[in-house]
């Protein structure tokens, strides 16, 4: 029985390594449509997005189904933003984004994690005291 609880316990520190935490807030954000001449959306391209007066991208990624390009200003002002396709379309302009500051809804807050194990073994010791209960009164 001890053998299995520490394999339990080494299995459950190992998962933990590979976790990815996620934080959620509101915020303002600039949105760019980008669009085709015959109106169709300039989607999954790839773009790079430069603030003002500097040559290194602070944003790269492709735009999303319906060819936006959402992202949080630093400062508020003129950006530039280069978006090409593999055909040869594109575009390099300069564009206006507001700034990025948090909206009213505060973030939700995520359960700690010593609050998860503590959670997680009560309720395996818990069901471990309840089949001990039921093999008890099935040998009387």
């Amino acid at each position: 029985m001890k053998r299995l609880l520490a394999v339990f316990l080494l299995v459950a520190g190992v998962a933990t390594a590979h976790e990815v935490q996620v934080n959620t807030a509101g915020a303002t954000a600039t949105v760019v449509t980008l669009r085709y001449a015959d109106a169709q959306p300039f989607a999954f391209e790839a773009y790079e997005l430069y603030p003002a007066g500097s040559e290194t991208p602070a944003q790269v990624g492709r735009t999303d189904a319906a060819g936006r390009v959402v992202f949080l200003a630093d400062v508020p002002g003129e950006w530039r933003l280069k978006a090409w396709s593999d055909d040869g379309h594109g575009v390099d302009r300069q564009i206006s984004a507001i700034s990025g500051e948090l909206a009213v809804t505060p973030p939700v807050a995520e359960t700690p994690r010593a609050a998860l194990w503590l959670g997680g073994l009560g309720t395996i010791f818990g069901l471990f005291g309840l089949w001990q209960l039921y093999l008890g009164r099935k040998k009387r």
